[in-house]
Order: structure tokens, then C-alpha cells, then sequence
């Protein structure tokens, strides 16, 4: 009996997730080209086909970079530069633990579909930039948007771990991780530290719920676990709130500190606000648009 309720909420678990999918895909991609209007390219010097710049002619510069046709219009010579195209790899890993289905009141949606909205669309920043995408641990990187689908796909059936798995990666990957980290800080660093000693850039969006740092319930409250049959009933939740507070921010600046110690940057999301701002902070941060320790709230 176990074993058929299983298979049961495996396959309605598989048939909602096939109908996310499309809905899940024209997020992700309005969510990238909005922030991608205003913006070219990585603006960073390199061997891509994309014209970037022209600038002056200096000691070490062959001269077969030389723009002739520009030179002829100034008294002195001028380099042509072109946009760099990277050929790294974007590794994305979410959590799909019980506690990322959490949605209050308070915000728009649970954890786990801002965090695949945000994984997806950062997805489609680097596949736009010419990077390979894949999943941690999942199958082959793909190439082109073509590809996201599939990966969309990987993402919604993944199993329910808090914690992302032992993978090999080329030192020249990045790696987005977003889960609520809520987790032991020892069993967070035994996971991370693996990854960070192969040399990737690894970047931790920390999904919130507002209510989760808030605690802003009042009266008799009873709070179930989602990932333990832990029930708590309390007579006066409001009696609980700077307890729980302090211990929430004891959490999160453990975790912020394994991220520096491992060279990872930390970024907070809200689900209560919109996704754009936290996007644009990763895209900046992976783009080396920020220095490395950089991080931030929205």
C-alpha cells in the first residue's frame, strides 16, 4: 500500500509539474530580457565576434590588430576590440526540499517557484552570452535555448534535497546554488566545501519567505515541520518572535560566512518582492561586474 501512495504522488507530482513547464518558461524568459534591454553583451575585451570598441594602438599590440580604415580617419592608429564570449559552463542546482513548497500569506509565491524562476532566466542569461547550461550532477550542459525545456523539466522532477550533491566541475564553471539553507551549517559546509576546492565561482541565492524572518504570527499557533512530523503548538506565537529572530539571523550570517571562507558570494531574495533586482544582482556578479566577496538583499 506504501509503495502504490507513492507511486501515486510521484505521478501527480510529474503531471504538475509537465503543466508548470510551459508557464514556468515564459517567466523565466520575460524575467531575462528584461533585464537584458539596456545592456550588450559583458563589455569585456576578448576574442568574440561582436564589435566592442576601437582604442589607441599601444606597445605589445600586434599589428595585425590594427583597424586601418579607422586609422586613416585620426593621426594615430586604433585597435579594434571585440565583446569576449565566454566558453564556460553555468552550473544551476535548487532545492527541492519539502521546507521550498513554503509560501505565507505575506508572500507571492512558495520558495522553490521563485527559485527556478530565478535559475531558469539566469539560465537564459547565459546561454544568450553564449555559455553552457546544465544541472548539477544532471545531464550534459546544453548549448542553446533550445535546451532550456529539458532543463526546466530536470529542474521540476528533481528529488527532494536540501543540499546540493558531490559533482565534478571544470575550474573555468561557475555555479549558481538557490535553496533556503536552513539547513545545519556543518552538513551546509560539508556539502559547499567539495565544490569551492575545484576552482569554480560559486554564487548562493538564499530564497526567503518574509515570514520566515519576521515570525508575525500571534495568539495560539500550531507550526508543523514540512520536511519533519514536528509539530509545535504555541500559546502565545508573539512570545516566541525575538528568540526565533536572533537565532534566524545567527543562521544566515553562518551561512554568509561559509560563503566568504569559500570564496562564494551570498545573495538574499525575498519572495515578497519582485525577482528582477536579485536576477540583475547574479548577472552582475557572474559577469564580474562586482568584485568577488559582493552580495546583497532583495
Amino acid at each position: 500500500m506504501r509503495d502504490t501512495a507513492a507511486s501515486l504522488k510521484q505521478a501527480r507530482a510529474a503531471e504538475q509539474a509537465a503543466g508548470d513547464l510551459p508557464a514556468l518558461l515564459v517567466a523565466a524568459e520575460r524575467l531575462a530580457q528584461a533585464i537584458m534591454l539596456g545592456q550588450h553583451g559583458r563589455r569585456r575585451a576578448g576574442p568574440g565576434d561582436a564589435f566592442w570598441q576601437f582604442r589607441p594602438y599601444g606597445f605589445g599590440d600586434s599589428t595585425q590588430r590594427i583597424d586601418w580604415r579607422r586609422s586613416a580617419k585620426a593621426s594615430r592608429l586604433f585597435i579594434r576590440e571585440n565583446e569576449w564570449e565566454a566558453a564556460n559552463t553555468l552550473w544551476l542546482w535548487v532545492s527541492a526540499s519539502p521546507r521550498m513548497d513554503y509560501a505565507s500569506p505575506l508572500a507571492r509565491e512558495t520558495k522553490r517557484s521563485r527559485a527556478l524562476l530565478l535559475a531558469l532566466a539566469m539560465g537564459f542569461l547565459a546561454l544568450e552570452g553564449h555559455e553552457r547550461v546544465g544541472l548539477l550532477a544532471g545531464e550534459p550542459p546544453v548549448l542553446a535555448r533550445a535546451g532550456l525545456p529539458r532543463l526546466a523539466a530536470e529542474l521540476l522532477a528533481a528529488t527532494p534535497e536540501p543540499l546540493p550533491p558531490r559533482a565534478r566541475l571544470s575550474r573555468a564553471s561557475a555555479l549558481v546554488i538557490a535553496a533556503d539553507f536552513l539547513d545545519p551549517l556543518t552538513a551546509i559546509e560539508a556539502a559547499l566545501t567539495p565544490l569551492a576546492a575545484q576552482g569554480v565561482k560559486g554564487h548562493l541565492v538564499q530564497v526567503t519567505d518574509p515570514a520566515e524572518e519576521t515570525l508575525p504570527f500571534s495568539g495560539r499557533t500550531e507550526f508543523l515541520g514540512l520536511d519533519t512530523p514536528q509539530r509545535l503548538l504555541a500559546g502565545r506565537a508573539e512570545a516566541l518572535r525575538a528568540a526565533y529572530v536572533e537565532k534566524f539571523a545567527a543562521q544566515r550570517d553562518g551561512v554568509q560566512t561559509i560563503a566568504r571562507r569559500l570564496g562564494f558570494t551570498f545573495t538574499v531574495h525575498h519572495t515578497d518582492r519582485a525577482p528582477a533586482a536579485t536576477l540583475l544582482a547574479l548577472h552582475a556578479l557572474i559577469g564580474q561586474r562586482l568584485p568577488p566577496q559582493a552580495g546583497g538583499v532583495a
